[in-house]
């Protein structure tokens, strides 16, 4: 991300919200499948909403692994607010040249380059300790060349790398509709931007929601078009606000309450990712403590640490300890870090290093 003139978000921020949003996506990842709180990511139900009210209600030790198990669908939003919010940042300054073709391609190398590996040996680790492949062959390509999340019953389990598959589809939609020629956002680009963003919702408020339809939905950008549209919003036009540290903390409070409150209704749910977005935004601009230089760097390797955790978090679930869950989690964080720190290094090393 290039640094401008006035700029809300500043480098460490972005990569402080990413750190931390890495953190609970892993922590995730490997909890709930340690039998804590089950998510509404992709569908939405009731039960699960219910469930968490009670523990909130009811609260034990555990609590803590609870929530951070219900709210992967809240933090992968900080991940996009950066994407778009970045995006506009870096392609759109005044006079500069844009190849469309050249943006896909050169982001979908990226994104390849960053990927294979991880998935192969992720694959391969499957098959070691299960005795066969988590997807057929030709499922499997089609997830290895970010083409998996087109497929109607697609598979997200046992891996996360579907994110990337959704991502892809959002630089296309960024590099042939949301970014305009020379800058020109007029009245109608801005009601593009609200007819897709609304659309999207209104289109998922539509489906059942614990059906097939929503999930495909949601494994694709329609679930997830609004943190990045609003990320393009505030680099465009809000990059000018200045608030104290207060004034952040109260909107941190408000939207933080309005988080929670979303997550029991469906409908509330769909939309829920507004509230979740202004959240983590106004949470890292109220804490600036949180820019410690070892969090900044992890923000820094954020995309290593996912795509290589899934192979961490498959060698321990299969030879976890059933009465040591938090020492096994401590364990898998730790490694997963110090593993995708080597495959950072070894991408800074590997020919054909892309632009970003």
């Amino acid at each position: 991300m290039q640094a401008s003139g006035q700029q809300l978000f500043t480098r460490n921020e972005s990569l402080t919200l990413k750190a931390l949003c890495i953190i609970i996506v892993i922590m995730h990842n490997y909890l709930h499948m340690r039998g804590y709180a089950d998510e509404n990511e992709f569908q939405f139900y009731a039960e699960r909403a219910a469930h968490m009210w009670q523990l909130l209600l009811h609260p034990t030790p555990s609590l803590p692994l609870h929530i951070i198990s219900f709210s992967p669908p809240y933090c992968l939003i900080g991940f996009l607010f950066i994407s778009g919010y970045g995006l506009v940042k870096r392609y759109e300054q005044v006079n500069q040249s844009f190849d469309r073709r050249q943006f896909i391609g050169r982001h979908y190398v990226k994104l390849l380059r960053l990927v294979v590996l991880p998935m192969m040996v992720a694959f391969l680790t499957y098959k070691v300790l299960r005795g066969h492949l988590p997807l057929k062959w030709f499922d499997s390509l089609l997830e290895l060349l970010l083409l998996g999340n087109l497929q109607w019953n697609a598979s997200i389990y046992p891996f996360v790398y579907w994110y990337l598959g959704m991502a892809m589809q959002l630089y296309v939609l960024y590099a042939l509709v949301l970014r305009r020629p020379k800058g020109h956002y007029g009245l109608w680009h801005q009601l593009l931007l609200i007819v897709l963003v609304v659309g999207c919702g209104v289109l998922q408020m539509c489906c059942e929601p614990t059906g097939m339809t929503i999930k495909w939905l949601r494994v694709n950008l329609v679930g997830w078009v609004g943190p990045f549209v609003l990320g393009m919003v505030t680099a465009r036009h809000l990059d000018h606000i200045k608030l104290s540290l207060w004034q952040w903390g109260s909107i941190a409070l408000v939207s933080g309450a309005l988080m929670i409150a979303s997550s029991g209704h469906y409908y509330a749910w769909i939309w829920g990712w507004l509230p979740a977005t202004i959240f983590a935004v106004s949470c890292i601009k109220a804490l600036p403590c949180l820019q410690w230089r070892p969090i900044v760097w992890l923000g820094s390797i954020s995309a290593m640490i996912y795509v290589i955790h899934p192979i961490v978090r498959a060698v321990s679930l299969h030879y976890k300890h059933p009465n040591h869950p938090v020492a096994d989690l401590v364990i898998y964080m730790v490694v997963s870090i110090i593993l995708a720190a080597g495959y950072a290094w070894l991408l800074r090393r590997l020919p054909g290093k892309p632009h970003h």
